[in-house]
C-alpha cells in the first residue's frame, strides 16, 4: 500500500527539475523529463507526464532551474525559440527566462580515446543558438532556464513560443517561495585549469598567458562557477602536479629559477594575476596550491638561460628538503605582503599517506608554517584522528565512504565540531557520477547524498581542463569521457569566446540548491517534520556501479538506474512539501492532515522495482 502511495507522490513531484500540470496531446513540442539519458529505459516509468505542453516550476529566491524540450519534426521545418519573462499580476517583478538549443556531444562508453570503443550522442552542452533545421522525422532538443533572482513570491506565468512548429508554445507556471536558497552556504570546490582555455583559443595564441585578453575569457568562465557556489582557486605551485593526466598543460604559476650562483629564487608574477583575477569575480575562499607532493615528486627548475631542468626528488630527503626550505621561506614572506598567508592552503592529492606526518612536520618547523591551512583529497578511509586534525581541508572519495559505519560517521562529527572541513569528491571509476553518458539525475542524488552523510560539500575534478575537441567528442585520454570538464568553451576561432554550461553541470547546481533547501528548512520546521526531513534523507538507498567491457564504470543494472532516478525524485518531492509545511508554520497556520501524512510516506524508502 505504502509504496503504492509512494508511486503516485512521486508522480506529482518535480520530475528532476519540473512537474507537468497534464499530459495532453503533445503535437511536434514538449517538456521532456530531465533525469536520465534519451536511450529507452524503463527508468521512464518514473516519469509518467514526460510529454506535457505544460509545465509547473518550483523556485527560491536567488535559485535557477533547467527544463528540457523535445521538438519532434512532423515535416521538414526551421525551428526558432523566443522567451519572455513569466509575470505575475500583482507583482511587479519577473521571472526571467531564457533558452536555447540543446546541443549533442559524442561520448565514449570506455576509458580512454581507443578507436574501437563505441561511442553515444548526449544532448549536454547549452549552446547559445536559439534556431535549428529539421528534417521531417528528426528531433532536436532545447534548454529553458528560469531564474528567480530577487523576485517577489507568488505565482508566475508565461509561454514559450516554437516558430515553425505545430503546436507554437508551451505553456509555464512558476511558483516562487519568500524562502532564498542563498541563505545556506555548501563548500563547492571545482579544480580550475586557467591554461586550458589559453591552449584552446586561436585567439589567445601569440598572446602571453594571462594576459589581458586570456584574463577577459577566464573571468567569464570563473563566473559560472562563481554562480554556482564556487569559492576554492586552485593554484599549480609546480609544474604538472597531476604528472599532466589531462589534453591541456598545467604549467606552474609559480616560476622556480636557480641562478649560476646556486641561489634558488622565485617569480610569483602569474600566481598573483590568476588569485587577483579570481578575487575580483568574487571567488575569495581558500587558495589551494598543488602541490608539495605532487604526483610524480617532481619540480621544473629553470637555469639563468631560460632552461628547464625537471628534478625527480624523494620526499623527505635532503635534497627535496632543501628545494621546498627555500620555497616556503620565500612563499610565505610573499604572501604575507599580499595578506594571503591565513586562507592558502597547502592541498595534496591523493597521496601516500607515509608522507603526510613528515610533511606537516617540516612545513610546521618553518617560522610562520602554521599559518598555512593544509589540505587533502583521499581515496581511503581515514581513521587516524589526530593526523587527520591537522588538515583544516579534506576531501573524501564517494568510493572510499562506508556504509553502515559508526566510526567512520563519529570521524565526520568530530571534524564538524573542531569547525574543520570535510566534503565528498567525485572523479574517474565511481557511480553514480557526472561522465558525459551519466544519467542527469545521478549528479542531484551524489549532491544529496553527501548531505545525507553528513559532509559540508563537494569537491569534483575538474571544472574546465578540455579535451582536444570538447564540442564535438568529450572522450578523455585517460578516463571516462567528461570526467575532466563541466563547461564547455565557445567555437575554437571565437573572436570573443562566451563559455557555457552542460546539462551535468545545471543538475549539480541543482542538488546544491536542494542542499541549501533541505539546511534552511531543517531550521525552520518543528522538531516532528523536521526529523522527518532527516529521516527521508537517512534512508536514501545508494547503489554501485560495475566496469563495463570498455573499462568505464556504469550502473550495474537498469534496477540501479531506477533506483537513483527515483531516490532523486523522492528528496525533491520531500523538500517541496517540507517547504509547504515551512510556510504555514511560520505564518501559525494549521498544516492540513493530509500533507504530513505525505510527507511522513516520502521520508521512508520503499523498494524500486
Amino acid at each position: 500500500m505504502k509504496q503504492r502511495i509512494l508511486k503516485a507522490l512521486l508522480a506529482l513531484a518535480l520530475l528532476s527539475t519540473w512537474l507537468p500540470v497534464q499530459a495532453e496531446e503533445t503535437g511536434d513540442v514538449s517538456f521532456s523529463a530531465i533525469g536520465v539519458n534519451e536511450q529507452e529505459s524503463s527508468v521512464h516509468e518514473l516519469y509518467p507526464e514526460d510529454g506535457s505542453t505544460e509545465a509547473y516550476v518550483s523556485l527560491w529566491k536567488d535559485e535557477t532551474r533547467v527544463l528540457k524540450v523535445r521538438v519532434s519534426a512532423t515535416h521538414d521545418m526551421h525551428v526558432t525559440v523566443h522567451t519572455a519573462p513569466l509575470t505575475a499580476s500583482k507583482q511587479e517583478t519577473t521571472v526571467a527566462v531564457s533558452a536555447g538549443l540543446l546541443k549533442a556531444n559524442s561520448a565514449s562508453l570506455g576509458m580512454g580515446t581507443d578507436a574501437s570503443i563505441p561511442h553515444t550522442e548526449v544532448f549536454d552542452i547549452l549552446s547559445n543558438a536559439t534556431e535549428t533545421d529539421l528534417q521531417a522525422g528528426e528531433t532536436a532538443w532545447f534548454w529553458v532556464l528560469l531564474d528567480a533572482g530577487d523576485t517577489e513570491s507568488g505565482s508566475y506565468r508565461g509561454e514559450i513560443a516554437f516558430e515553425g512548429t505545430d503546436t507554437g508554445t508551451l505553456k509555464l507556471e512558476a511558483v516562487v517561495s519568500s524562502y532564498s536558497v542563498a541563505e545556506e552556504a555548501v563548500s563547492l570546490n571545482l579544480w580550475q585549469y586557467p591554461f586550458a582555455s589559453y591552449q584552446y583559443y586561436e585567439s589567445l595564441r601569440g598572446t602571453e598567458f594571462l594576459s589581458e585578453a586570456h584574463r577577459a575569457v577566464l573571468k567569464k568562465e570563473l563566473e559560472l562557477y562563481k554562480e554556482a557556489g564556487g569559492s576554492h582557486i586552485t593554484c599549480a605551485i609546480t609544474d604538472e602536479p597531476w604528472a599532466h593526466q589531462t589534453y591541456p598543460d598545467t604549467p606552474s604559476l609559480v616560476k622556480w629559477n636557480l641562478d649560476g650562483n646556486g641561489f634558488l629564487w622565485f617569480d610569483y608574477t602569474l600566481f598573483d594575476q590568476w588569485v587577483e583575477l579570481c578575487d575580483s569575480v568574487g571567488i575569495v575562499g581558500q587558495i589551494d596550491c598543488f602541490s608539495i607532493l605532487p604526483f610524480d615528486h617532481a619540480i621544473t627548475v629553470y637555469s639563468d638561460l631560460g632552461e628547464a631542468n625537471r628534478l625527480v626528488l624523494t620526499p623527505g630527503d635532503e635534497t627535496w628538503r632543501w628545494y621546498w626550505e627555500n620555497f616556503l621561506y620565500s612563499f610565505i614572506d610573499h604572501l604575507k605582503e599580499k595578506g594571503w598567508l591565513e586562507r592558502t592552503c597547502l592541498f595534496v592529492d591523493e597521496r601516500g599517506l607515509e608522507y603526510f606526518s613528515m610533511m606537516l612536520d617540516f612545513v610546521h618547523a618553518i617560522p610562520d608554517g602554521n599559518q598555512f591551512r593544509f589540505g587533502a583529497a583521499l581515496n581511503v578511509i581515514p581513521r587516524d584522528t589526530a593526523l587527520y586534525d591537522q588538515f583544516d581541508y579534506l576531501s573524501i572519495s564517494i568510493a572510499s565512504v562506508p556504509e553502515n559505519d559508526p566510526e567512520f560517521d563519529a570521524f565526520l562529527s568530530h571534524r564538524s565540531e573542531l569547525g574543520l572541513t570535510t566534503t565528498m569528491y567525485n572523479c574517474s571509476t565511481n557511480y553514480p557520477n557526472a561522465f558525459l553518458y551519466s544519467d542527469p539525475c545521478e549528479s542531484v542524488w551524489t549532491m544529496l547524498y553527501l548531505e545525507a552523510r553528513g559532509f559540508d560539500g563537494y569537491l569534483r575534478w575538474a571544472f574546465n581542463a578540455w579535451p582536444a575537441d570538447p564540442l564535438h567528442v568529450g572522450d578523455n585520454i585517460h578516463f571516462e569521457a567528461g570526467d575532466t570538464f563541466l563547461i564547455y568553451p565557445d567555437e575554437m576561432d571565437a573572436a570573443d569566446p562566451v563559455p557555457v554550461r552542460s546539462l551535468r553541470y545545471l543538475m549539480i547546481q541543482q542538488g546544491l540548491n536542494d542542499i541549501r533547501k533541505l539546511r534552511a528548512l531543517s531550521k525552520r520546521l518543528d522538531g516532528e517534520t523536521a526529523g522527518m526531513l532527516a529521516e527521508g534523507l537517512a534512508s536514501m538507498a545508494r547503489c554501485y556501479g560495475t566496469y563495463n567491457a570498455y573499462g568505464a564504470m556504469t550502473a550495474i543494472s537498469e534496477t540501479n538506474r531506477r533506483v537513483i532516478a527515483g531516490e532523486s525524485l523522492r528528496m525533491e518531492a520531500l523538500i517541496q512539501k517540507a517547504a509547504v509545511i515551512a510556510a504555514l508554520q511560520e505564518q501559525g497556520r494549521p498544516v492540513p492532515s493530509q500533507l504530513m501524512e505525505e510527507l511522513r510516506t516520502l521520508a521512508q524508502y520503499q523498494p524500486y522495482e
